[in-house]
């Protein structure tokens, strides 16, 4: 699977929450910080998706989840971003395509080869 097919397929889940935050201008750093902590969302997923899968029962899979979860917010602040904010964000990428566009651009970026 190409890593645009991959980030694309993450990102429409982090369109999927919702939040009340505000719809502000976002600004090109911000921009970076979510590109930041959404790439690691993508990797925490893809490494805990299968564990949850393979749980032996739902008690477990639920306890995986909640580790994945953690270490997602912990990857969104390790990027500079609140959980509110990155949700914020994600939510203003729903509405504005040239917001979408840019985060598209620096995923890309960031994918290809130096």
């Amino acid at each position: 699977m190409k890593p645009t097919a991959i980030y694309s397929a993450a990102l429409a889940l982090a369109l999927a929450v919702s939040s009340a935050f505000a719809e502000t201008a976002v600004s090109d750093a911000q921009l970076k910080k979510f590109a930041d902590a959404y790439r690691s969302i993508v990797t925490l997923s893809q490494e805990y998706a299968p564990k949850i899968k393979a749980a032996a029962d739902a008690a477990a899979a639920e306890a995986i989840n909640v580790e994945a979860q953690s270490k997602m917010v912990a990857a969104v602040q390790g990027a500079g971003l609140s959980k509110e904010e990155y949700q914020g964000i994600a939510t203003q990428l729903r509405n504005d395509p040239a917001l979408l566009q840019k985060v598209n651009d620096i995923l890309q970026k960031a994918a290809a080869p130096q």
